[in-house]
């Protein structure tokens, strides 16, 4: 456990004795771990909307560590919030979870996107969290669309079956 200790240390020979007192401070280790609590790192989102996932920062050093900041590397114009946006303080062997909501684009194409998460601690310790964000379109579309080719084929026949003998 980190703190200070201390070592009182006694050399004699014979009568004589000398004695000093010295003290060994213990910094502990600084070591975080993220990830999610299911271990599924992917989701889905719609364009334009947000999409929420759980991930969790564990201390797995032997200090105390201090001042965790999260961020993230996302595509142009997407938005990544964190709540909590810091973490003040995790004691070794503590959990915190931590909710990211994200929100692609409105002019986000359809498809895979990579969002990561990065959470910095003390002393260098740090840990990144690579999400797979799958950009899908409103059901809606797919219906606007069906109807759509129904229409196409119903004008088609119509014209064929007024057109068709002439």
């Amino acid at each position: 456990i980190a703190g200070t200790y201390p070592i009182i240390v006694t050399i004699g020979m014979g009568e004589k004795k000398a004695e000093i007192k010295l003290a060994v401070a213990l910094t502990g280790t600084y070591n975080i771990d993220a990830g999610t609590p299911t271990g599924l790192l992917s989701l889905d989102a719609s364009i334009g909307k947000s999409a929420n996932i759980s991930i969790y920062i564990k201390n797995t050093g032997s200090a105390p560590n201090r001042n965790i900041a999260l961020s993230s590397f996302k595509p142009e114009n997407w938005k990544v919030e964190f709540k909590p946006e810091k973490i003040e303080s995790l004691e070794p062997g503590a959990l915190k979870q931590v909710e990211v909501t994200i929100t692609p684009s409105a002019q986000a194409l359809v498809g895979d996107y990579s969002v990561s998460i990065s959470a910095d601690g003390e002393k260098g310790s740090s840990k990144n969290v690579e999400l797979r964000v799958a950009v899908k379109t409103s059901p809606a579309w797919g219906w606007i669309g069906l109807i759509l080719i129904v229409l196409v084929i119903a004008v088609l026949g119509g014209l064929f079956l007024r057109l068709g003998r002439r």
